[in-house]
């Protein structure tokens, strides 16, 4: 009841105010407008030619419209129509139309990309299978000089290290000047990183990221029934899985640990030196490569390091000499790579393709081959006879007797050659027992001449692969061979006739007259048919690379349009942007300049500060401050940060360029961090205990106070720093030697780096969880409250 009597209250009073209030308000407001309406009808009306200019856009952009009348009769409404639709409709196309163009240039970018990478990276052919002797008269095949091999790879071992008068290696110049070690700078081509590096080595250069089903001479020494065992780099683990009777890999990880990654492959040598179950065996140091990626060539770590590795050579050596199951064993001793000035590697600098090599053994006296030792390079890094890296493959096969690997593109060392020498004794060398039966011990034939001739045959095989349209026949020989304009597929096809021609000339018969010449011939048609596959391994397919280049230019072209307008607007900013782009990317077709990127950002980034400069003094709007009076210029209302701010950050800026010396010109010049902190150790650590202070006060203040995490942040803070001061007593202690902390540093010394290390990883780990853990919870909170 009480209900209803509410409810027709309420209707009676919402009535009350409909007649009293409401009705007379929208009764006024209805005359008002009907008189307005009145009025702007009664005006006379325009003519059809006047026009009302309207901003469309606040980028300066103009359109038209036009006030439309009202037709005869009708007074009470006045319609405005805008005649503006058709700009509407421009405005709509263009920005689809950029929307297209945009897209389309995304899509063509990596389309030129992949086209690029196709020309640039070619793809080499590989013969399939594995070298054997079972075409080959065995009455020709060379003995084997040597049944075992031991090979010793020092990681980044640059040929100064070993040859020059400031070397560590003095047993080993000891060896070079007795005859017992045949010295060689080995050319090894780019990129000078440890894997492609370790394929040159034992087969040649391959795209599988193992060489478990390659040709190399680790899978011939197997297939003979040797066994191989491995220390060193995990690198050859991973080229070989399943090769090697025992291994015990290292990993590079650690570069600051320059010892332990030694002595974990030094302590297995003594004791397999005295096994007799293995034919090769391969150590793989990486301590050298370490120092110099963390100090340089020039570091005081080097010498000792040199010295290190001098004596696992002469663990060696002594071992050759002194067990007999050693007696015809081949010892190696070679750099997979250099460094340049800074330590790094990986480019194609002097000192990154200059790693030493060399073959030894006690056998080697008698050839009498002494050379000076240390002595000066005759050209950059270059000491005695510079060879392929590439060669080492086919001369290891015939030292040991194998058959050399299909597709290896090496040469035999000529130097070599001489173990099968003209109408000599070779059981004076001491070859192995297969090899003093070999009946071709028995006579005085050309044993090199035979060694050179597989080696050629074996080349001329993957030289037919990559020409299969060119013929290597003796009755196809061209009549062109004295020509001077002959191409390199051509020169070899003549060089390979020439030897032909020599061998039917001579027949079985040599004389050393006859046997000098066939060699001659042989070395010319290895070297040219080597040149010619290293060439072809890395040839450039140019068609691909200008129809790359021409759909990235056509991409480009696309996007002018679309960007215009930004950089128009934003002009003389834009004007500089597009200055820089075009700049680089000329840059990028010189090596020279792209080795030394980093000098034109210095230039371009200073070159942006001085805009920002110009910027705000104003200099790009000169007109508007003349304008306005002195009280309203520049100066009274720009702030002193901006004043000052250029000159700041150019001398931030030239700091900064000094810290550390970068590229391949300067990489070796004094710099703030190699110069000045190891003579201002006071200053070094300064700076980096505010360094860690300011962290430390970050994560105290960037989230809620709560104990528990000022406390963890204050503990990890120290442990971070207490190794800091660690890592640095163990790898340079010459920047702890007078500074203040180095009582500080012998304490925390006393903790393995690696549990130390792990703590600290801990700690930050927990940071980490507890910050997303606080970070989720306000987040819940805010979206409770609908706070955000």
């Amino acid at each position: 009841m009480a209900k209803s009597v509410r409810a027709s209250v309420q209707k009676r009073n919402r009535a009350k105010l409909r007649a009293t209030v409401f009705g007379p308000v929208v009764d006024a407001r209805t005359e008002r407008l009907s008189a307005k309406l009145q009025e702007l009808a009664s005006q006379p009306k325009p003519s059809n030619e006047e026009k009302l200019d309207t901003a469309l856009d606040m980028k300066d952009r103009q359109e038209e419209t036009k006030i439309l009348q009202p037709n005869e009769g009708q007074h009470n409404l006045l319609e405005i129509a805008p005649a503006c639709g058709f700009c509407h409709r421009e405005i709509a196309m263009k920005v689809a139309t950029s929307k297209w163009t945009i897209l389309i240039a995304n899509i063509l970018v990596p389309i030129s990309i992949l086209v690029f990478s196709s020309g640039f990276f070619p793809y080499k052919n590989l013969l399939p299978g594995f070298a054997t002797n079972e075409h080959t008269n065995n009455s020709q095949i060379p003995p084997g000089v040597f049944d075992k091999v031991v090979f010793m790879v020092v990681d980044a071992l640059r040929s100064d290290f070993v040859y020059s008068q400031n070397s560590g290696f003095l047993f080993t110049q000891s060896l070079i000047r007795s005859g017992a070690a045949l010295p060689f700078t080995a050319y090894a081509s780019a990129p000078t990183v440890t894997m492609p590096r370790l394929k040159a080595i034992t087969t040649e250069a391959d795209t599988s990221a193992t060489l478990t089903h390659q040709d190399t001479w680790l899978a011939q020494l197997k297939a003979k029934g040797g066994k191989m065992v491995m220390y060193g780099d995990d690198t050859w683990l991973k080229l070989f899985p399943g090769m090697f009777h025992r291994a015990d890999g290292t990993t590079s990880f650690f570069v600051s640990d320059f010892t332990e990654v030694d002595n974990n492959v030094t302590r297995h040598i003594p004791s397999e030196l005295l096994q007799d179950d293995w034919s090769a065996l391969i150590m793989h140091f990486l301590g050298l490569d370490h120092i110099g990626h963390k100090a340089g060539p020039n570091s005081p770590y080097m010498i000792a390091k040199q010295h290190e590795m001098d004596s696992v050579v002469n663990m060696v050596y002594t071992a050759l000499e002194q067990e007999k199951h050693l007696e015809t064993t081949l010892f190696v001793l070679c750099g997979d790579h250099g460094m340049n000035d800074a330590g790094n590697h990986g480019g194609s600098s002097v000192g990154e393709t200059s790693p030493a090599l060399l073959f030894i053994s006690p056998k080697f006296q008698r050839l009498e081959t002494r050379n000076d030792s240390p002595t000066e390079e005759f050209s950059d890094l270059q000491y005695y006879h510079t060879v392929e890296q590439t060669d080492i493959t086919p001369t290891l096969a015939g030292l040991l007797g194998l058959p050399i690997p299909l597709n290896s593109l090496g040469v035999f060392i000529p130097e070599l050659l001489v173990m099968w020498d003209y109408g000599k004794d070779l059981l004076s060398f001491g070859l192995n027992k297969k090899a003093k039966s070999s009946p071709l011990i028995s006579t005085s034939g050309p044993h090199r001449i035979h060694m050179l001739l597989e080696n050629a045959k074996q080349l001329l095989k993957t030289v037919k692969g990559s020409f299969p349209s060119y013929s290597f026949e003796f009755n196809l020989m061209p009549a062109n061979c004295s020509s001077q304009s002959l191409t390199d597929i051509e020169r070899v096809q003549c060089a390979w006739f020439r030897v032909l021609e020599l061998l039917n000339r001579s027949g079985a018969d040599y004389d050393r007259g006859a046997s000098s010449e066939v060699e001659s011939a042989l070395l010319l048609f290895l070297r040219s048919a080597q040149g010619l596959m290293s060439r072809a391994a890395s040839d450039y397919n140019l068609l691909r690379l200008y129809i790359g280049l021409s759909i990235a230019g056509f991409a480009i072209s696309l996007t002018f349009f679309p960007v215009k307008r930004l950089l128009v607007n934003f002009a003389p900013a834009g004007i500089f942007l597009g200055f820089s782009i075009l700049s680089y990317s000329t840059m990028m077709f010189a090596s020279s300049y792209v080795e030394e990127e980093q000098q034109f950002w210095y230039w371009v980034s200073m070159g942006w500060v001085v805009y920002l400069h110009l910027k705000y003094a104003g200099y790009f709007h000169r007109k508007s401050i003349q304008k306005s009076g002195p009280a309203e210029g520049y100066w009274p209302f720009v702030p002193s940060l901006p004043r000052f701010g250029a000159a700041t950050l150019a001398v931030s800026y030239r700091v900064l360029r000094r810290w550390n010396q970068t590229g391949q010109k300067f990489a070796a010049q004094p710099d703030i961090t190699g110069s000045f902190f190891p003579s201002h150790q006071h200053t070094l650590w300064a700076l980096v205990i505010l360094t860690y202070a300011d962290t430390c006060l970050h994560l105290l203040f960037d989230l809620p106070a709560s104990m528990l995490w000022r406390f963890i942040s204050c503990v990890v803070t120290l442990a971070a720093f207490l190794f800091k001061l660690s890592l640095a007593a163990s790898d340079s202690p010459e920047l702890l030697g007078n500074s203040f902390l180095q009582p500080v540093a012998m304490v925390a010394d006393g903790m393995h780096l690696l549990y130390h290390a792990r703590m600290v990883l801990c700690g930050i780990s927990l940071l980490m969880i507890y910050s997303m853990y606080v970070g989720k919870a306000r987040g819940s909170i805010h979206k409770g409250t609908g706070k955000y």
